[in-house]
């Protein structure tokens, strides 16, 4: 138009130049020019706005809807002042859009305002249709607002009270506005806070096992996890995970604070307020990675998981035997042991039967959780309809189930008496402590022996020092204990070694570092021939402590005027433990042990003190307490001292009164063999059995000949 209008002025302006009017020239050409002006002003103009819409990135209909729209969350103040932007995935305000103009969506998402961390890549989608998770809601009370504005492009804006709405990077912890349990509830908002790929593993205790939260938040770190939660049964427990910054929540569930006690009502009680726990997130929406307190993770199961998202429901087993192929799940056919719902995955497509597991509960206070769960998921289902990858239809049909590898998401036998990960070769995720024994301390104790426990730095450096021996483990007695009387030949050959060693470390006050123990029978609960039945124990086995030992009795503090001092210990992979400190290693001085002192044999007399700075010392065998601490006076500083044998070594406490309280503190030291075929079928270890007369725990009197010890069952 602009160039067309300049024509037509030209044209008139020459014609005027060229006729009658010459003297109009000076005014027509001013009004030209005046033309030109207005002409090219416009023109600029036109040409300016034209590239500067051709700049602007053209807004292109989306087939998904809600990508249309963007919610900005005002950044909010968290605890202590500290400013974050909105993170993606935070909890989606109810917006509504009948103020908002018809091309905007009612589905709306949280647009994230800075660059994430790249996340793991989501599941890929199963080849049947899954009812997708409701977006988690936040819980809003009577001082929150949420205000809504739609602007001339449809750009939604909310503000939400800075206390309720989540900030920061995904997994990311954030700290509650107080310790207050009403400030700490469980809200679909908190879970979003730590949920990944819309899963959250969660964990629960109580006071008591602070320790075994502290272990196993540090291995679930360990393994690159944030995506977890632990429930605070007690108030003592939720102001600790606040102080150590773990994402917790409070349950208030008015048990007590001490040892549940496998078993007692406090446990069952504790079993039920979990399955609560298990409805109430499938409930929200999402899914959730059910995890005992008494696990250690090794890795992020999330992958493994990923590959089966068809599954409803996996679980571990209490399944002795490798039935999977490779790193696929076990065979239903063939693992028909219960299922253990200490480690297992619920999509919320399982919220049915959670809902259906928590109501059988509530009408039944006796009935034990696992076996309610285990009878609805097996319930109209089966091993024989499975598909090709193990997963089963169950519940009615309404849901795939699939059985985790027992060989990577260990139980307490296939990890710590099979060694099964060993066997087939494969890097387990995680470790159960169950099939064991010695209640909470039996659990402690074996995961410190399988290095999976991280005690406190003065753990490793004991006052006192400490005192390690090399065990004598005869090949005949592993060869010969493939029977009941074998077996506790061989066991009793190393219990008199032990007894030796808690003898001298009583007398010296060190600390004593437990051999390794060798077993010829498994231990169980029910009558066996040497392994539990359908297990795959290779027998003669390197076997825990506790079975043999009644761990939770060594640890008890007891009278000092009836038992004499106590005596700690420690496991016998301790000085493989990276942990211990160089200064430890490093002081080390040998006492070897020989027949009898002969030809200047030995560094000292018999009955003197070694001469200092001596890296090893050599002595006869069969010495008195007081001997032996004569023997070692001017060694009290040396971190460990190492004896080459404990076949023999020690004789006799020099004081009677001394020797009978070491005998009260031991008498209960060993646990029992379980079983024969009989009633009663369990055999108690004796740690006094070699001498005559002696008084066992059940006041049986053992005085040699036709009373001699030997394998009797019960009491």
């Amino acid at each position: 138009g602009g160039v067309w209008t300049e024509y037509r002025v030209l044209a008139w302006c020459s014609h005027s130049v060229g006729g009658e009017a010459v003297r109009a020239y000076p005014f027509c050409t001013m009004r030209c020019t005046v033309r030109r002006l207005i002409v090219y002003t416009v023109l600029i103009t036109l040409i300016s706005y034209t590239g500067f819409r051709l700049t602007q990135p053209v807004s292109i209909p989306n087939s998904n809807p809600a990508a249309n729209v963007g919610i900005v969350i005002s950044a909010g103040v968290q605890a202590g002042g500290e400013t974050r932007e909105p993170r993606m995935g935070a909890s989606e305000p109810k917006v509504d859009v009948a103020s908002i103009t018809p091309i905007v969506p009612t589905e709306t998402r949280v647009d994230d305002l800075e660059e994430q961390p790249t996340s793991s890549p989501p599941p890929p989608q199963p080849a049947q249709p899954r009812a997708p998770p409701p977006p988690p809601t936040p819980l809003l009370g009577a001082d929150d607002q949420v205000v809504v504005k739609a602007e001339g492009n449809a750009t939604v804006e909310t503000e939400v009270n800075a206390t309720r709405i989540h900030v920061g990077k995904p997994g990311e912890y954030v700290a509650p506005k107080s310790k207050l349990a009403e400030d700490n509830q469980l809200t679909a908002e908190l879970v979003g806070r730590y949920a990944e790929d819309n899963i959250v593993m969660v964990t629960w205790a109580n006071h008591h096992y602070h320790d075994f939260v502290r272990n196993w938040v540090r291995n679930v770190r360990k393994c690159g996890m944030r995506h977890y939660m632990v429930g605070a049964m007690d108030n003592e427990l939720l102001e600790k995970l606040i102080d150590d910054e773990v994402p917790t929540f409070a349950m208030q569930s008015g048990l007590t604070t001490k040892d549940f006690g496998w078993g007692t009502a406090n446990f069952h009680k504790m079993g039920r307020k979990k399955i609560e726990l298990i409805h109430l997130f499938t409930e929200m929406g999402f899914d959730i990675l059910v995890s005992d307190v008494d696990t250690v993770w090794l890795r992020n199961p999330l992958p493994y998981m990923a590959k089966y998202p068809h599954a409803d429901v996996l679980t571990s087993s209490d399944h002795l035997a490798n039935t999977a192929e490779g790193e696929g799940l076990e065979d239903p056919r063939k693992a028909h042991s219960a299922a253990n719902i200490g480690i297992m995955l619920l999509r919320h497509t399982a919220k049915e039967l959670a809902k259906e597991w928590v109501d059988v509960l509530e009408r039944d206070d006796k009935v034990w959780d696992q076996n309610v769960f285990n009878d609805l998921y097996r319930r109209g289902g089966g091993p024989s309809v499975k598909d090709d990858k193990n997963v089963v239809t169950g519940y009615d049909g309404k849901l795939k189930v699939g059985i985790l590898p027992v060989s990577m998401f260990a139980s307490g036998h296939t990890y710590f008496v099979q060694r099964m990960h060993e066997k087939v070769g494969l890097e387990p995720y995680v470790v159960h402590a169950t099939f064991q024994y010695s209640g909470t301390e039996g659990k402690r104790h074996r995961m410190r022996e399988a290095l999976l426990w991280e005690d406190s730095p003065e753990y490793y450096d004991p006052p006192g020092g400490l005192l390690v021996f090399t065990p004598d483990v005869p090949k005949e007695l592993l060869d010969n204990s493939q029977s009941v009387e074998g077996h506790f030949d061989l066991v009793n050959h190393q219990i008199l070694q032990v007894k030796s060693a808690l003898q001298i470390a009583q007398k010296l006050g060190r600390v004593l570092v437990m051999p390794e123990l060798y077993c010829g029978f498994d231990r169980w609960w029910a009558p066996h021939k040497g392994t539990i039945p359908g297990s795959d124990t290779t027998l003669p086995y390197l076997c825990p402590m506790d079975h043999v030992f009644e761990v939770e009795t060594w640890t008890r503090e007891q009278p000092v005027e009836e038992f004499g001092p106590h005596i700690d210990f420690r496991e016998y992979s301790f000085f493989r433990n990276p942990l211990v400190p160089t200064n430890v290693r490093d002081s080390t001085v040998t006492v070897s042990l020989v027949d009898e002192c002969g030809r200047e044999e030995c560094t000292q007399a018999v009955g003197k003190a070694a001469p200092a700075g001596q890296n090893t010392i050599v002595a006869a065998r069969n010495f008195t307490d007081v001997q032996v601490q004569t023997l070692l006076t001017e060694y009290k500083d040396v971190k460990v001292l190492n004896f080459t044998s404990m076949v023999g070594a020690f004789s006799r406490f020099e004081d009677l009164e001394d020797a009978k309280k070491f005998s009260n503190r031991i008498k209960k030291y060993a646990a029992i063999w379980c079983c024969k075929h009989r009633n009663p079928g369990h055999i108690w270890y004796d740690m006094e059995f070699d001498i005559v007369p002696h008084v066992d725990r059940h006041n049986r009197k053992w005085d040699g000949g036709k009373n001699k010890w030997k394998l009797v069952t019960g009491p």
